[in-house]
């Protein structure tokens, strides 16, 4: 799928891993050492890549990839 990859490159950008070591398990705070500036402004850049507009208050509560990337693909 393209836009999982586009996803997770998105991803990589805000952390010290690789879009192909990514997996959906992994958690942006705990795993990838997102921190609350780092994830409201990955937040605005999935909205801008994807030309989406994400509810805060769900987008807020994504705590794996996985959780987030079944929220975008929900929303395209």
């Amino acid at each position: 799928m393209e836009k999982e990859q586009e996803f997770l490159e998105l991803v990589a950008n805000y952390c010290d891993k690789t879009a192909e070591e990514l997996t959906p398990d992994m958690r942006f705070r705990e795993d990838l050492d997102f921190n609350s500036l780092s994830f409201m402004t990955f937040l605005g850049d999935l909205e801008d890549n994807f030309d989406i507009e994400l509810d805060e208050e769900e987008a807020l509560k994504f705590t794996t990839i996985g959780e987030a990337l079944e929220y975008l693909d929900k929303q395209l």
